[in-house]
């Protein structure tokens, strides 16, 4: 008889979790691999220059701790949007890259990376199934994220994503090798939780779905570290909340121009629920589709298909909810079901229950595409079976593909309205934008042009009339200027630009009563618009009320120590 050493055998889990950090490896990869040409294709999109040329905490012109004290578009108009962690990050950029657009590319696709390779990390951690592979290396991939990975100023989401992940990843590492709940461990996990929430707040709003999350970890140790987590998630949030209210003067996030802002809660959720539904639609087939949906058609059609669509959207939602809730109570510990239930919460922002910015925009899709990853690869996993990898290498290789072709609209400001404009070409604001395009490219007459559409599209609409006026005291055509602003003031009221402007061309014309009235009325709209604050103080100083215009210019100066016009105003007046 023949003896023969036994092999050892070990559980599946064992040999999954030896497999899961190759798995893991290639899906980090996938996502450099994937965005790269998002990096040397470089550019500035859609409102990077916005952004960035007239930021003064990013341009390192201010101390960094203005960040925590200023919206996030102070500079030029408040949008109820608090967002420090994201202006930093691009201050940081701006002080190693300048002005070389492809370094914050590459900062982007560094951070996309580091989430998938974070949230791998927590899937490995937290659960003893396989890591669902597909379904991160799929969130990796994704052409729809574009709008995040490939945008700079779309970065928000992911930063978001991955200080609530780092905590995840704390939290999960704390509590998976010990039993023990002792008070030592509990303050740790609370720390964490109280860390992660914060710090995904202070980066974008939608970072508050993180907070259950560290509870959902916890609980699966015990009591006391799920009471750990969940108190040290309600100390960040309320961290959040003073900051953002000593900052804003409010604490719920709200946007100042929201398209739906005079509607009923009621319109806003059909529209809501139209956009979830939009958002199915995008997750599975990402083609045709703008980059955003502020006036796309499919918001626009008849009440009754808004109806019916938006009430589709929302019990689709519900079925998920339901769904995950159910798998629950017969398996606690399934990742699926509590994949599929944080992936509902992460859409809340996009169904219009808080008056949003946009309607929809494919970056509302990149937290629901993140918590749906162990969904999606645990689907996978069952409907192919053995062909999960020949499928898989398809659907990755169409997507990779399609990342690569989609950060071509990311490229330039030209070429984002071009793509807005492809679906639907009587956007007047995208032709607007586009003639913004062409101003910077030094071509006026091309951006007369589009201004010109743009007007014709919309008549209502009053931004192309203060381009258009710029435009004329560019060349030295007062009268047409004058005449544009107004015409631009009178269409928008809550154009704090137009104000500004027509407050520069009759302080030019020696006219400062009424330069001071117009700027004066920018700064009720926009606080922290240097312009406003330097012709005001202009103004001031020739009607001789010399107390006041040195109170403006100190304002202005406040806001942008380094601002070379205002410096040349103080050494002006001075001189007086």
């Amino acid at each position: 008889m023949s003896t023969t050493s036994a092999e050892p055998t070990f559980p599946r889990e064992v040999h999954a979790t030896a497999r899961g950090p190759r798995w893991l490896a290639l899906c980090v990869v996938l996502a450099l691999a994937a965005w790269a040409p998002a990096v040397w294709r470089g550019g500035w999109s859609y409102d990077d220059r916005e952004v960035l040329e007239r930021n003064p905490v990013v341009q390192g012109s201010v101390p960094w701790s203005e960040a925590f004290r200023r919206d996030y578009w102070e500079h030029v108009a408040p949008a109820g949007h608090f967002r420090p962690i994201a202006t930093l990050s691009l201050r940081v950029d701006r002080s190693i890259w300048g002005d070389d657009a492809r370094g914050f590319h590459a900062t982007n696709v560094l951070l996309h990376a580091a989430c998938v390779a974070v949230a791998g990390a927590v899937l490995l951690l937290a659960s003893a199934e396989r890591l669902p592979w597909f379904g991160l290396a799929l969130f990796a991939v994704h052409p729809v994220l574009a709008d995040s990975v490939a945008w700079v100023s779309g970065r928000t989401s992911m930063l978001a994503a991955l200080a609530g992940l780092l905590g995840a990843l704390a939290i999960a590492s704390w509590i998976t090798p010990w039993r023990d709940a002792s008070p030592r461990r509990a303050v740790r996990v609370a720390l964490a939780a109280g860390l992660g929430a914060c710090c995904a707040l202070l980066a974008k709003e939608d970072g508050a779905v993180f907070a259950p999350l560290y509870v959902v970890l916890a609980a699966g140790h015990s009591r006391r570290v799920a009471s750990a987590a969940a108190l040290g998630a309600l100390l960040g949030v309320g961290v959040y909340l003073v900051l953002r209210w000593q900052a804003l003067g409010s604490f719920a996030p709200a946007a100042t121009f929201a398209p739906l802002a005079e509607h009923s809660l009621f319109e806003r959720a059909l529209v809501g629920g139209r956009a979830a539904l939009e958002g199915l639609r995008l997750a599975v087939a990402p083609l045709g589709y703008p980059p955003n949906y502020e006036r796309a058609p499919m918001f626009a059609r008849d009440s009754r298909e808004l109806t019916w669509l938006g009430g589709l959207g929302w019990a689709l939602l519900v079925a998920l909810a339901v769904g995950a809730g159910v798998a629950l109570r017969r398996k606690r510990s399934n990742s699926a079901a509590w994949s599929a239930l944080l992936a509902a919460a992460s859409a809340l922002p996009m169904l219009q229950l808080i008056p949003a910015g946009a309607l929809f925009a494919p970056r509302f899709l990149y937290m629901p595409l993140l918590f749906a990853a162990p969904l999606v690869g645990r689907a996978a996993e069952r409907c192919c079976g053995a062909r999960l990898r020949s499928f898989a290498c398809v659907a990755l290789a169409l997507s990779v593909w399609g990342a690569w072709s989609r950060s071509e609209v990311y490229s330039s400001r030209a070429a984002f309205h071009r793509a807005q404009l492809a679906f639907d070409p009587t956007d007047a604001r995208s032709h607007n934008e586009l003639g913004l395009a062409f101003e910077e490219q030094g071509d006026a007459a091309a951006a007369r042009s589009e201004f010109e559409r743009a007007i014709a599209l919309d008549p209502e609409y009053g931004r192309p009339w203060s381009n258009l006026g710029r435009l004329a005291l560019a060349d030295r055509d007062e009268a047409r200027a004058e005449q544009a602003f107004r015409r631009a003031i009178e269409l928008g009221a809550g154009n704090a630009q137009a104000h500004t402007n027509l407050a520069i061309l009759l302080q030019r014309q020696q006219r400062p009563a009424e330069a001071l009235t117009y700027a004066e009325r920018a700064l009720a709209l926009a606080p922290g618009l240097v312009p406003a604050w330097r012709v005001r103080a202009r103004a001031l100083a020739d009607l001789e009320r010399f107390a006041e215009a040195h109170d403006a210019l100190n304002r202005a100066l406040q806001l942008d120590p380094q601002d070379e016009l205002t410096l040349g105003l103080r050494r002006e007046l001075e001189r007086r």
